[in-house]
């Protein structure tokens, strides 16, 4: 197993603290390399200014007691070289004999003269015994004429001391500030996804009582609380849609078992005895009525399918909705001859963007609708107009009209119990032209002054 495999199985709160450790590392590193590395020439270049500082202080000294420059070649100088404490100061002759040394030699080994090469001041790093030494050489000239050298050395010990001191204690600053960061960030980010882990649990236990919902409140207003939000309305409108179906189902088979179940009776007392032929015609009549209305739901059923299984992509066609309408009152008129009368109040010309199947549905079940339940000495108006950039069609009745179930009307296989009682169906028309109003971005909506009062079904279209 590689390193990406082993992280991945990591958990989420892990990952976070090791990323973030990580990325907290490369930085302390990067910044006290660059510390350290700032800290170590700023002491250097500190030490070469002391080391210079003296050089000139001995230069002045020599200035004022030796004009001449007569002690810098002579070992009887009447006066000695003085340094401060840890300064080794030494002036050498042209060849690089000791003509003079500082009294703080004696506590030091013997220490070898390296000249440069050029007339200029040098420094020099040099190793003085077991240790490390800097040392800076500055001419001395008389009379315009370098004669001798002057040497100021200082040890680097205490510099190095230090500089390990100070390593040190940055290793053991990023070693304890990392842990300790990563400790912290360990605990918030547990403390961060805990809402997590509550949701995990809370999803686990709806799998055994699926009516639960996702936890909302973990005291701050996030982005996981605006999550769980979410997924409970996803939750609802799965379990709706999920109830929807069961009703559907168990609509459906009720439906369509009904009339099976009338056609069986009849056909088991009629193979009982021996019958007429007047007999036989009249159950054959029942048996015909029974499945027209199997056939009818059946075919209700797979329009519904066929429309809701397409989507929102529906294949419309610009067409006149006035004159398709008239066509279908006209049609309805001619097979229901003992219904209501019908009545056109609408515009020719009027287009919109419809499959004309489409309309042919939505217009023959509104019409359909209307006149089961409206007497036939009612009436039934249809009206296509456009208002607000839509087509609308207006279909109103006198017929037994409802109360407070229009929420409920466009529901598969529901009827209100007097439509029940006045007309057979299957309570799918509805369901029907509902679904294709709401492929085409459309709306249906019924109204009614209450039982008895009529009613006034209205499909809006948008034009394009």
């Amino acid at each position: 197993m590689n390193l990406r495999d082993f992280v991945s199985r990591l958990s989420i709160s892990t990952r976070l603290t090791l990323w973030f450790g990580t990325s907290l590392l490369v930085l302390l590193s990067l910044f006290v390399a660059w510390l350290y590395v700032s800290v170590h020439l700023g002491l250097h270049a500190d030490l070469e200014a002391r080391l210079r500082e003296e050089a000139a202080a001995v230069q002045a000294h020599y200035a004022a007691h030796d004009p001449d420059g007569a002690g810098a070649s002579s070992p009887t100088a009447p006066h000695g070289i003085q340094s401060t404490s840890g300064t080794f100061v030494r002036l050498l002759g042209p060849g690089g004999d000791v003509v003079q040394a500082s009294p703080s030699f004696r506590a030091r080994p013997p220490l070898s003269a390296e000249l440069p090469s050029s007339q200029a001041s040098t420094v020099k790093t040099r190793t003085w015994g077991d240790a490390s030494a800097q040392s800076l050489y500055v001419p001395v000239e008389n009379k315009s004429r370098a004669v001798a050298w002057l040497e100021v050395t200082k040890l680097q010990s205490p510099i190095h001391r230090q500089l390990h001191a100070l390593r040190g204690w940055l290793a053991v600053g990023i070693v304890l500030g990392v842990g300790v960061a990563m400790l912290v960030g360990y605990g918030l980010a547990r403390r961060a996804l805990r809402p997590v882990a509550a949701l995990t649990e809370a999803a686990q236990d709806m799998q055994e009582r699926p009516t639960g919902t996702l936890p909302t409140d973990f005291g701050v207003e996030d982005e996981l609380s605006d999550l769980a939000d979410t997924f409970n309305g996803l939750i609802e409108r799965l379990r709706a849609s999920l109830q929807r179906e069961r009703r559907f189902r168990a609509d459906a088979a009720h439906n369509m078992f009904t009339p099976l179940t009338a056609i069986q009776s009849e056909l088991d007392v009629t193979l009982r005895n021996p019958r007429s032929e007047t007999e036989y015609r009249e159950v054959l009549r029942t048996v015909q009525r029974h499945t027209e209305t199997l056939s009818s739901l059946l075919e209700e059923l797979m329009t519904l399918s066929r429309i809701e299984t397409r989507g929102n992509d529906p294949t419309p066609t610009d067409i006149d909705v006035g004159r398709h309408v008239k066509e279908r009152i006209h049609r309805a008129q001619q097979t229901q001859e003992e219904a209501a009368s019908i009545e056109w109040n609408g515009t020719e010309g009027i287009e919109a963007s419809i499959s004309p199947d489409d309309l042919t549905h939505a217009v023959d079940h509104l019409l359909d609708n209307a006149l089961k339940y409206t007497p036939k000495e009612g009436h039934v108006t249809v009206q296509v107009a456009e208002e607000e950039n839509s087509v609308v069609l207006r279909v109103s009745d006198s017929g037994i009209g409802f109360d407070a179930a229009a929420d409920r009307l466009f529901e598969r296989f529901y009827r209100t119990g007097p439509a029940g009682q006045h007309a057979e169906g299957g309570g799918l028309g509805l369901a029907i032209v509902m679904a294709i109003a709401e492929s085409y971005d459309g709306t249906v909506t019924a109204q009614s002054s209450g039982q008895g009062e009529g009613s006034t079904f209205e499909v809006r279209l948008p034009r394009r």
